[in-house]
């Protein structure tokens, strides 16, 4: 697993719950799981807005897994 996407700290794998709109509530699949460390994946989900988030955070994780999600 790379570092966190917003500090590059040690991470844990946050499964994008907007990648597949169709999964109705469920996880999404592991080709759409990006690093975040334990303090922004809580961050993340305190905050409520995913796409929000990650907007102010100026990173797009979809495009991250279409680019580096496949490498592991």
């Amino acid at each position: 697993m790379k570092g966190c996407l917003i500090c590059g700290r040690f991470s844990q794998a946050h499964h994008l719950m907007f990648a597949e709109p169709s999964a109705m509530g469920m996880k999404s699949g592991d080709n759409w799981a990006v690093p975040l460390c334990a303090d922004h994946h809580t961050e993340l989900h305190s905050y409520g807005d995913e796409k929000t988030w990650w907007d102010l955070q100026g990173v797009d994780p979809i495009k991250w897994c279409e680019q580096f999600g496949q490498e592991e």
